[in-house]
């Protein structure tokens, strides 16, 4: 805007939320106190393919995801989005009715981390109980929030956090892989947070890059000598690392020896997706390529056979062609004149007059009969 005597500053347009690909129908919009006594704008954005985005405006006026949620089952744009704070829900309209959903799934949080990475002003950790809850009127001091960093080191250091503040820590848990030599396995990483980015490591080291590979989130891992131990998936968000999921992977022909910092954390022997690369069979879920060569075996048998077809073809059609043209010639007389829609009786050659010898009356003019 232009400069005006009654304004204190410019005014400059900034968009609050930025989302590719994403075409926004509906906005509800409400403001909370958290924790700290600072007031917090909330946005509910539904989409035009049935999708509800909740998002916080933060104190330098960007916004970020806190939950997304499949409302329809199929994509169907919202139509209408209303707020009712007194019943601490949000109704969405479409075409088939309304839905009624809750403004926070705190419930979904299962540890500290968990609640305070999500960054929700509806939510935080009570220690007491150990569970993430709705932010009631009265609210105890005991409880934990932290929406400007969204630090866990910080809001959890005096209780429970579910997930190591330190990289490199022991897990919770460690699944274990019984792997078969010379073979690729899959272990894969679930994504918790879609704002966490993500990597390996072996041990307390980096995975070997000539051994393995990282696809979709999943690691592939070439089964030699020494890639055995422990392999973990670590998710770093706000700064803060922490152990996805563990795993520990032994070869069947001979065992690794248990690492001793590794005493006493409980184990869950686990399936994973292996397949043998020697042309054995896979003990533990092969991943079985027989069905894709049958399918281009198939495929090329028959681009054989039409091209076969085809060229035995191709000398039978000249054939046929050079008959027809030699056909022509050896015609009997009769045939050879154009086909109309007058029958032409063909008369013996004793019987026949000359065409000259008849005039415009069809009168004969000295012809002889032979």
């Amino acid at each position: 805007m232009k400069d005006h005597f009654l304004m204190d500053g410019q005014v400059v347009g900034t968009p609050l939320l930025v989302k590719s690909g994403v075409e926004y129908t509906r906005l509800a919009v409400e403001a909370i106190q958290s924790l700290d006594g600072k007031s917090h704008v909330v946005m509910y954005l539904g989409t035009a393919t049935g999708f509800l985005h909740k998002a916080v405006v933060s104190a330098g006026s960007r916004a970020y995801l806190v939950e997304e949620i499949q409302l329809f089952p199929d994509p169907e744009p919202v139509q209408n989005l209303e707020l009712a704070l007194t019943q601490g829900a949000l109704f969405a309209g479409f075409s088939g009715g309304v839905l009624r959903i809750p403004r926070a799934n705190c419930s979904v949080y299962g540890s500290c981390v968990d609640c305070v990475l999500a960054r929700d002003p509806h939510c935080a950790w009570d220690p007491e109980s150990g569970t993430c809850r709705l932010l009631p009127t009265s609210i105890p001091e005991s409880w934990k929030q932290d929406l400007e960093r969204g630090n866990p080191q910080w809001a959890c250091a005096n209780g429970p956090i579910g997930r190591s503040l330190q990289p490199q820590s022991r897990p919770q848990i460690i699944k274990e892989v019984l792997a078969v030599p010379n073979s690729i396995l899959e272990l894969p990483c679930p994504h918790l947070s879609a704002l966490a980015s993500y990597h390996w490591s072996h041990g307390k080291a980096t995975v070997p890059e000539a051994s393995s590979m990282v696809c979709n989130g999943s690691l592939l891992l070439l089964l030699r000598d020494g890639v055995e131990g422990l392999y973990q998936c670590w998710a770093t968000e706000n700064s803060f690392s922490y152990p996805v999921v563990s795993y520990w992977v032994d070869n069947q022909d001979h065992p690794l020896a248990l690492d001793p910092e590794l005493a006493g954390i409980p184990r869950e022997r686990v399936e994973a997706a292996l397949t043998r690369i020697d042309g054995g069979a896979a003990m533990v879920a092969q991943r079985s390529y027989w069905p894709h060569f049958l399918t281009v075996t198939v495929l090329f048998a028959l681009v054989l056979s039409g091209a076969l077809i085809f060229l035995l073809m191709s000398p039978l059609g000249a054939l046929r062609g050079r008959g027809k043209v030699q056909g022509y010639e050896t015609k009997p007389p009769g045939e050879k004149a154009p086909l109309s829609r007058e029958q032409h009786l063909q008369f013996p050659n004793e019987c026949r007059t000359s065409a000259s010898d008849v005039d415009a009356d069809n009168n004969h003019l000295g012809t002889e009969v032979a």
